[in-house]
């Protein structure tokens, strides 16, 4: 009975392991931490690389030189392809998407609304993208539903 609380003693003393007890601890939390900030950094990157891409194509077709109503021009097919390719691969002749899984039917290219400012036609040109960001498998890991990354820029038709 005696060597009980005598055992009791010995233990409370003894801080063998105590580290390896506090990194246990602490070790989720601080990986979790990591891995949230790094894939909120690249769908941060992602978001701002649609963001300019969409932009660059908007800017483009504003150059372009078209009709008002651009839709019935024989130049707007070519235009609203270009536009595209520009967006998804940031170059007008561009083969290889900026993002991987990035794919052409993520942007789209609005027919050009004409206006009539100060008694003359203006067009206004809309590039839109929208893809699901694929994670590096951290949101799936918490079981967060993917993210959705959008964009739209719209820009004054001024000609060549």
């Amino acid at each position: 009975m005696r060597s009980l609380p005598f055992l009791k003693l010995r233990l409370l003393g003894d801080c063998r392991g105590s580290a390896f007890l506090e990194a246990a601890i602490v070790l989720p939390v601080v990986m979790s931490l990591a891995f949230g900030l790094a894939e909120l950094g690249r769908a941060l990157h992602h978001q701002h690389v649609l963001t300019k891409t969409v932009r660059d194509a908007a800017r483009y077709l504003a150059r372009v030189s078209l009709a008002c109503p651009a839709t019935g021009d024989a130049n707007w097919a070519t235009a609203q392809s270009t536009a595209t390719t520009l967006a998804l691969t940031g170059q007008i002749g561009g083969t290889t998407p900026l993002v991987g899984y990035w794919t052409a039917g993520a942007f789209s290219v609005a027919a050009p609304t004409c206006q009539t400012v100060m008694g003359r036609p203006v067009q206004v040109m809309t590039v839109s993208g929208s893809v699901d960001y694929q994670s590096m498998g951290f949101l799936s890991l918490l079981n967060l539903p993917p993210m959705r990354l959008q964009a739209s820029h719209q820009e004054i038709h001024i000609g060549e």
